[in-house]
């Protein structure tokens, strides 16, 4: 565990993290308080996320957690007072739309993106400012492909050329256009950062690049399953199974340790401008059915149906990401089995 002494932020201070409500960003939440640093949860409707000040309030009861309203992400000035007096920025949020009309989705990423960061800008009390990004920022999942060799400096052009392509559609489009809104974004803000360097010198950015989260759910009954941990209830249930199939393997990572790589990115005095990649290993369902059928012989999953593999690697990028977590702690990533096995915890209570 880092010494408090050693942190780029003093232990109390007040973090913001947007998107608290979601399945990385609750988890961020909890991180940050188990470390004793206050956070200011910003979602779009308080009522309705009364639900994670409890959930977040049982497994820390010092408190220090608030929520806060943040109904319009993409209005200006949207982000200046949820700002105010923080020590650091954690910004998960994201609008989310699988639409094959790059117009309506990657102009509005990069517009959220640098409204919450020019207010970072802004204020002075902001040390730190994380940015989530996404794996598919730097490259796409490319399984049975030898010799791709995936760095700090991947960027994943191919998929903003196929977004903004006029014809003829390509039959993915929608998901390059998506894949393309997480490297606009990403991009927009290492160029802010740049431009503005000189006047908030002080200011440290960082992104994090999650692959596949699976993992527990902060809370399962207002949660669900959300997001890519409702690949592994749908193995569990044998549905969505052509949904499942269109997915390439690709690489997986706990959503703790996503959340935990977040907190690294704001606290950790040796993390300074950098890509985080939050890449424990690579995966695909057949393993994960095989993990399945492991712990429950009794019960009957479908047939294996995922016969590739990812074979990109990333080693440099992994391994500077688990030596963060354990700056933080830990052991390093949590592996693929412990990650399945927690994120059907409660089906298997059921």
């Amino acid at each position: 565990m880092t010494p408090e002494k050693q942190y780029a932020i003093p232990r109390g201070a007040t973090v913001l993290v947007t998107g608290a409500n979601g399945f990385i960003g609750s988890h961020v939440c909890n991180e940050l308080l188990q470390l004793g640093f206050r956070v200011r949860g910003a979602v779009r409707d308080v009522e309705r996320c009364m639900w994670l000040s409890k959930a977040l309030e049982s497994q820390n009861p010092k408190g220090g957690f608030v929520l806060v309203s943040l109904p319009d992400m993409e209005k200006e000035g949207a982000f200046d007072s949820l700002v105010e007096g923080v020590s650091a920025v954690i910004h998960v949020a994201s609008p989310f739309s699988f639409s094959s009309n790059p117009e309506s989705v990657i102009p509005s990423s990069v517009n959220v993106a640098i409204n919450a960061l020019k207010a970072a800008n802004k204020s002075p009390s902001v040390k730190r400012f994380v940015f989530t990004s996404s794996a598919v920022a730097a490259a796409l999942p490319k399984p049975n492909m030898s010799g791709i060799v995936v760095t700090a400096d991947s960027w994943n052009t191919h998929s903003v050329g196929i977004a903004w392509r006029e014809a003829p559609c390509h039959p993915q489009r929608a998901w390059h256009v998506y894949a393309a809104s997480k490297v606009e974004a990403e991009t927009a803000v290492w160029k802010f950062n740049y431009e503005n360097i000189r006047r908030r010198y002080d200011l440290v950015i960082n992104t994090v690049l999650p692959g596949t989260n699976f993992g527990k759910t902060l809370d399962v009954v207002n949660q669900g399953h959300p997001s890519t941990s409702s690949f592994i209830e749908s193995l569990w249930n044998g549905t969505h199974l052509d949904r499942l199939a269109s997915i390439p393997p690709q690489y997986f990572v706990d959503v703790q340790d996503t959340a935990r790589l977040h907190v690294a990115g704001a606290v950790l005095p040796n993390v300074r401008n950098e890509r985080i990649f939050a890449w424990a290993d690579t995966f695909n369902f057949d393993t994960v059915l095989g993990i399945l059928r492991k712990h429950f012989p009794e019960k009957n999953f479908v047939d294996n149906f995922h016969h590739y593999e990812e074979t990109s690697t990333a080693s440099e990028l992994r391994s500077r990401a688990s030596d963060l977590l354990r700056q933080l702690g830990r052991d390093g990533f949590v592996p693929l089995e412990q990650s399945v096995l927690l994120n059907i915890e409660d089906q298997n209570m059921a």
